[in-house]
């Protein structure tokens, strides 16, 4: 979340809610109240643990002890800065996945001054770090960013050890290999997320660049249940941008793609020749998708249309799903109603009628069947993975089972495709040429530091990628765009 403000926003909370200068703690907390991550259902913030523990200063105590207590925290602030009245928060369940989320009413002079301080941010004159009231500076901008490091390093224990070594590149890569494109296309990059149609991607798009404007440059930590090697962003930045708006902030950087990986590697895992020839015939698996809803999928794409891009996403979505286990009737449930607002009627049934879609389908059932008479598999690492939970007696799996069944399918191909990715890092820590900037599981963005050698550094990046590929005989390969 965004770390400064202007010092008049700042003045209006304060003024509003006099006991905040009480405690540092509760201008953490109301800072994330106004600026941290929302509820998708119901736009309220979401309030963990975790956040609470960190806004309190906490956060170790929380992480080594049962004990810590979040409520008492919650009762302080609401007793002191907010009032019960503005102030509530909804009960958690670890056992249905429920967060705890916040019931804030700020008063109206408050609401316009956050509305009006979402288009203020790039105000240097008078920003302020809302947390302290200290005036911004290149030196306190160092220091917040050194702090947010240091806790996502703290967080690497939890990357598989075949990423470890990609977080910590990530994390301790410069920052003067973010500031210049940064400077360069953040005005126009913000314009384009004020016109976003949708007001909540907006604001949350809008929230984000404010976040990159403070702190620049994104960190990474792994997976908090462990169940892949997948590497995530750890704070508010590039990687969390839309793809539109992330090309216009990269302009100048080269992203990198794998061609339809995680299909290719169902299609070699699963041994689906079907789905092999159609790979092999080099066509799209979102184009074909996109035209069987009567769509001119290839204009779409090669016009940069951002209502393509919204639709590949959501069909992207579906397709991870329906490849890792989701009931067919939730699939269908899920994929309708996010078709819906593009017009597009009965969207999972539809989805379902596409020829490689039904194949998929028919191949993912056969293989669940498959690792049910397993008690174990291996990742392409060598990682080990044991499958809990017992067969029934008509030979079909327990609800735990069908879980770990699921889980594996998932690790089994995320193994993969870091390994497909793995040789682009290799290649990296042998120049100063180029730095890789960004890291999105299949795909990744390059700043070539070295402009005569660029030409030279593609060939070889795609190559070693595609020489991966070809050893596991899965038909992929590396795309780029130059931004």
């Amino acid at each position: 979340m965004r770390q400064t403000t202007s010092s008049e926003f700042r003045d209006i909370i304060l003024r509003t809610y006099p006991g905040i200068d009480k405690s540092v703690s509760y201008w953490r907390f109301m800072q994330y109240l106004l600026f941290g991550r929302k509820d998708k259902v119901n736009g309220c913030p979401v309030i963990s643990q975790h956040q609470v523990a960190k806004a309190e200063g906490k956060l170790e105590i929380a992480k080594e002890s049962t004990n810590y207590n979040a409520a008492k925290f919650l009762l302080s602030f609401q007793s002191i800065v907010m009032g019960e009245d503005a102030f509530q928060w909804s009960a958690w369940s670890f056992k249905e996945g429920l967060a705890r989320t916040a019931l804030v009413k700020f008063t109206p002079e408050v609401e316009q001054a956050l509305e009006l301080e979402r288009y203020n941010f790039m105000n240097t004159e008078t920003r302020v770090y809302f947390e302290t009231g200290d005036k911004y500076s290149p030196r306190l901008e160092k220091l917040s960013r050194d702090l947010i490091k240091a806790e996502a390093n703290t967080y690497l224990d939890l990357c598989a050890p075949e990423a470890r070594e990609l977080a910590e590149y990530l994390n301790d890569l410069p920052v003067n290999s973010f500031t210049k494109v940064i400077e360069a296309n953040l005005n126009e990059t913000l314009v384009k997320a004020f016109n976003i149609e949708d007001p909540e991607l907006s604001r949350l798009q809008v929230e984000i660049l404010a976040t990159i404007r403070d702190v620049l440059k994104p960190f990474y930590k792994g997976s908090d249940k462990g169940k892949t090697v997948r590497i995530f962003p750890f704070n508010y930045s590039i990687p969390m941008l839309t793809k539109g708006l992330r090309k216009t902030l990269t302009k100048g950087w080269v992203e990198f793609d794998l061609t339809s990986c995680q299909l290719a590697i169902a299609a070699k895992m699963w041994e689906i020749e079907e789905i092999q020839e159609f790979l092999r015939s080099g066509e799209s698996i979102w184009i074909s998708l996109i035209n069987h809803y009567g769509l001119d999928g290839l204009n779409m794409k090669y016009n940069d249309n951002p209502r393509y891009e919204l639709i590949k996403e959501d069909l992207k979505d579906s397709l991870y799903s329906l490849m890792y286990g989701m009931v067919k009737k939730n699939l269908i449930a899920d994929l309708t109603e996010d078709l819906e607002r593009f017009g597009i009627v009965d969207g999972g049934k539809t989805y379902m009628t596409h020829p490689i879609i039904k194949i998929l389908y028919q191949s993912r059932e056969q293989r669940m069947k498959e690792l049910n008479d397993y008690d174990s598999v291996q990742t392409v690492f060598g990682k080990v993975i044991h499958l809990r939970g017992s067969k029934l007696s008509d030979g079909s799996p327990d609800d735990l089972r069908k879980e770990y069944i699921r889980s594996v399918m998932a690790q089994q191909a995320q193994a993969i495709e870091l390994y497909l990715m793995l040789p682009v890092l290799d290649l990296a820590k042998t120049t100063k040429d180029f730095i890789i900037t960004i890291f999105q599981h299949d795909g990744c963005s390059i700043n070539f530091t070295n402009k005569s050698k660029k030409k030279k550094w593609l060939t070889r990046i795609v190559g070693a990628v595609q020489a991966r590929a070809d050893e596991l005989g899965i038909l992929t390969g590396l795309e780029y765009v130059e931004l």
